[in-house]
């Protein structure tokens, strides 16, 4: 439990403010902390190293490179790595707090757990335990105290990151390190090829403690304790039948003959034992099943962290001449500096920091720590020295002002990951838009999402949404689901503006803050807008004559001042709804053959004896029947592979496709990434084929019709996806998918919109 600082405990550490201890162990001490501009969803567990670890030969080394390996693990059920700092005076680590007790203290205050709940406890501990050896590390130290019981489900904590610490079983004077009831057998003999195995075998120790209340090897003697792991001779006794054959197998004396972590997820979850197979189950929605015993002690953590969050910082005295502590905070206002303070990083951070991206599990905290300062402070407003999380005025959004985010982009950058660019007024939601039809193409402009929906009998509605709460803006038309355009006219959009066919006035420009008409732009006498694109300052227009289908009329636009024509083409045999941007060019499709002008002037740049489609805004590549085409030119870059769609292109010009039928373990598609300027085959993963796939720096955001995954672009490891709260299953999978900030906006065919956090 939550324990007040101590007197000489600094004030904060790097960016992070200290609220309280949570503990003392044998690297160093715990800390409740808070970044300096975070919220409720941003608290973390800080733990400093002791010096005589920091002082000892290369571990600085060993410490930054398992602080980084930690960090590629993103599971909602492992608390990530949210930042480090191995070479500040005293290296530090934060990782995700989660609001709850541990295992050992809530069996020990509430009892064994119930069978169902320990077969969904060691479902998901399994699959968080699948998510670390994705990322090619082995927790080596799972015991109860390292898993934490939150209330949306279990939790495993430090990760990964023990042989920092010297995990070995016997240190050198020969005194065992950490909990010997629950190491693998080659963990206390002292052998260093521990693997995902010894994971394993500590989890069938870890179930056997949650079902009885006591782990298979106890006994009041250490060296009674090691005898019986190295003798493979655990007691199970007590365990209930239904789950003792399993425990036993986890238990084997043999690595090889222990179940893997996938069949102990098919095995323990009933939903993922019918499974499709090569798909990953998704996993629960529900809330989690805990006791009436361990929801109240749950219960007690939450208002404990909330009254932390809103007290004023407790004084604290300063550090005398002979304290051992970690650097402190800045002086109090009016004392003077004992050092000069160290210049900032380009960051804006003290110190060489490893910014490293934290999972989705921080929604647990969020919403239930809001839940307790809303509680907490009543009509006192933040009161001194809150988090400002709750009584605030400030106006909600999904990102900071200058935000454009398109889902027609391939990749979305390395920065769309990066929590610190989403609001800190945004929480994850759910809605169904209220403009009948399905959601194709959507924009976060700022602190608005705007779609436009496809009605099935025609017609295009625009509706915005609060990008913070889902919250509806405004609609368009106002009065129902009709054409925004007429017939199938489809609206274009930029950072500012929505832009709509209408047959009568040409365009009218709608402003996207309130969806208010401000201007009308294009009417031309005998032709109908049917279709528009902006892009970078300027809008295109393609047009169809009244009386004569065939062929186009291009007019392109100032997207601001006074809006005038840029210039104008006519193109025989095109077909206007073809109108797209890949590049600086604008392209056509009719017949067999695709067409590139240029965007600045309208000519002619390159002409392709096929039909090929934009490879995603921004990509500047277009996808052919014979291959990839570069979007000024058309020349091919690489040639087609048979049964392959591509589907997204990197910007570090990896290309990813999806192949129906032939997949590996019987799923129903593979996804395939190729390196584009070769064509050569970089890796492949089984895959449902559904949804949408997308980039986002390292990683690829692959929502389809199981959830979203987060797999690594270098090889697609991690390709299990996640289902939340409101994930539809209508149709096949989204239509389309924004990433910022570390969150993802998902729609789906029947009008369903999902934001939460990316796993």
């Amino acid at each position: 439990m939550l324990r007040p600082l101590d007197a000489h405990a600094p004030y904060g550490i790097g960016s992070y403010r200290l609220l309280g201890t949570l503990g003392s162990g044998g690297m160093g001490t715990v800390h409740l902390a808070l970044p300096e501009d975070g919220g409720p969803g941003d608290l973390v567990a800080l733990k400093t190293v002791r010096r005589d670890l920091e002082l000892q030969p290369d571990f600085r080394l060993r410490f930054r490179r398992e602080a980084r390996a930690a960090g590629a693990v993103r599971s909602p059920y492992v608390s990530a790595l949210v930042a480090a700092d191995p070479d500040a005076d005293r290296p530090w680590l934060a990782t995700e707090y989660v609001v709850g007790p541990p295992l050992d203290e809530a069996v020990s205050r509430a009892g064994a757990l119930p069978v169902p709940v320990v077969r969904e406890l060691g479902a998901d501990l399994a699959r968080g335990l699948a998510a670390v050896h994705g990322a090619r590390l082995v927790h080596r130290d799972l015991k109860p105290a390292n898993v934490v019981l939150g209330a949306g489900g279990p939790r495993l904590i430090d990760f990964g990151i023990a042989q920092a610490y010297d995990a070995t079983a016997l240190t050198a004077t020969g005194i065992m390190v950490g909990s010997p009831g629950f190491m693998s057998p080659e963990h206390v003999a002292g052998d260093r090829s521990v693997t995902a195995a010894s994971d394993v075998f500590c989890l069938g120790a870890v179930l056997c403690y949650a079902a009885t209340g006591q782990g298979p090897f106890h006994d009041d003697e250490l060296a009674a304790v090691v005898h019986r792991i190295a003798q493979g001779r655990p007691d199970l006794s007590r365990v209930p039948g239904e789950l003792r054959e399993l425990i036993a197998a986890c238990l084997h004396p043999e690595p090889a003959e222990r179940p893997t972590t996938t069949r102990l997820v098919r095995e323990l979850d009933p939903a993922a034992a019918h499974a499709r197979p090569g798909v990953a189950p998704a996993p629960r929605t529900a809330p989690f099943p805990w006791p009436a015993g361990v929801a109240r002690l749950i219960g007690e953590y939450e208002v404990t962290v909330g009254r932390a969050l809103v007290a004023p910082p407790a004084p604290r005295h300063a550090p005398g001449p002979a304290a051992d502590l970690p650097p402190s905070g800045p002086p109090a206002p009016g004392s003077p500096a004992a050092a000069p303070p160290a210049p900032p990083s380009p960051s804006g951070r003290k110190g060489r920091r490893l910014r490293l991206a934290a999972a989705a599990g921080s929604v647990v905290v969020a919403g239930v720590v809001t839940a307790v300062l809303i509680t907490t402070l009543g009509d006192e407003g933040t009161g001194g020295g809150g988090s400002g999380a709750a009584g605030s005025a400030a106006p909600t959004g999904g990102a900071a002002p200058g935000v454009f985010v398109s889902s027609d982009m391939s990749d979305f950058g390395a920065d769309a990951m990066d929590r610190s660019h989403l609001s800190a007024d945004w929480s994850p939601w759910t809605a169904s838009f209220e403009s009948d039809g399905t959601p194709r193409g959507c924009l976060l402009i700022d602190t608005t999402l705007v779609c436009r929906l496809h009605r099935d009998g025609g017609g295009i509605a625009l509706e915005a949404r609060d990008a913070g709460d889902g919250g509806l803006r405004w609609r368009h038309p106002a009065d129902g689901p009709a054409s925004a355009g007429g017939g199938t006219a489809e609206p274009g959009l930029d950072g500012t503006y929505a832009y709509v066919p209408s047959d009568e006035d040409g365009v009218t420009v709608l402003r996207l803050e309130d969806g208010e008409p401000v201007d009308t732009v294009g009417a031309e006498q005998g032709w109908a807008p049917v279709k528009v694109r902006a892009h970078e300052g300027r809008v295109f227009v393609a047009y169809r004559a009244s009386g004569d289908p065939d062929g186009a009329l291009v007019r392109a636009f100032s997207a601001t001042g006074d809006r005038r024509q840029l210039w104008r083409r006519s193109v025989d045999g095109a077909d206007p709804r073809s109108l797209e941007i890949a590049g600086d060019s604008v392209h056509l499709r009719g017949g067999d053959r695709t067409l590139g002008l240029a965007a600045a002037n309208g000519r002619t740049l390159a002409e392709a004896p096929e039909r090929c489609e934009p490879l995603g805004q921004g990509a500047g590549h277009l996808s052919c029947p014979s291959g990839v085409r570069e979007g000024g030119t058309l020349r091919k870059v690489t040639g087609g592979h048979r049964g392959e769609r591509p589907l997204a292109l990197s910007r570090t010009g990896v290309l990813l496709s999806g192949k129906e039928g032939g997949a590996p373990d019987g799923a129903e598609a593979e996804l395939i990434a190729r390196d584009l300027p070769t064509g050569r085959k970089l890796w492949s993963q089984p895959w449902s084929g559904t949804g949408t796939v997308r980039v986002a720096g390292d990683r690829l955001i692959v929502a389809e019709a199981e959830g979203v995954s987060t797999p690594g672009l270098a090889d697609g490891a991690g390709l299990f996806p996640t289902t939340f709260s409101g994930w539809s299953q209508s149709g096949d999978g989204p239509t389309s998918t924004l990433v910022h900030g570390g969150a993802v906006f998902v729609t789906f065919e029947d009008g369903t919109v999902v934001s939460t956090y990316a796993p």
